[in-house]
């Protein structure tokens, strides 16, 4: 890009891998770039229904040590936490570092994939495999509802 619009977006903040188009836009037509959760939070009240939620589940495809580097799950958790509201995040694929995480307010994790599958696969499929996975996470909430219950009534 240094060398067709005399801009080096190589080092830009938000211009890696998934920035790539950005970086494009951003050296060729003179674009900014912006985190992705700032625009998203122009048309969500996201703050609005975590502080109404007792739980928040968020989504990503791949859960890993770069999500707390400015992936949408990690600032829905980081403004779920200042509501004190726990937070469980599925991902297709669950990568190197993903416990770094939970000092970033993600509570639990999980892999919507149950048996290895191809990329098409997954993607084909995501409806279905989310689907089972939000109902499974919901499933193991209640569990540990029943136990705090049964744990509280011991007391």
């Amino acid at each position: 890009m240094r060398n067709t619009a005399g801009i080096d977006v190589g080092m830009a903040p938000r211009s890696g891998a998934s920035g790539g188009l950005g970086a494009a836009v951003m050296g060729l037509l003179g674009g900014r770039m912006h985190p992705r959760y700032e625009i998203i939070m122009q048309y969500l009240e996201l703050d609005r229904f975590i502080t109404e939620a007792d739980l928040v589940v968020t989504a990503e495809g791949s859960l890993d040590g770069q999500t707390p580097l400015g992936k949408v799950p990690d600032e829905v958790a980081a403004r779920a936490k200042l509501a004190g509201v726990p937070v469980i995040a599925l991902a297709c694929t669950i990568g190197k570092g993903v416990r770094l995480n939970f000092e970033h307010g993600i509570d639990a994790f999980a892999s919507i994939r149950s048996k290895p599958c191809s990329l098409e696969d997954a993607i084909s499929g995501a409806p279905k495999l989310l689907s089972r996975a939000a109902e499974d996470a919901a499933r193991m909430v209640m569990v540990g509802m029943k136990l705090g219950a049964r744990w509280r009534k011991a007391a």
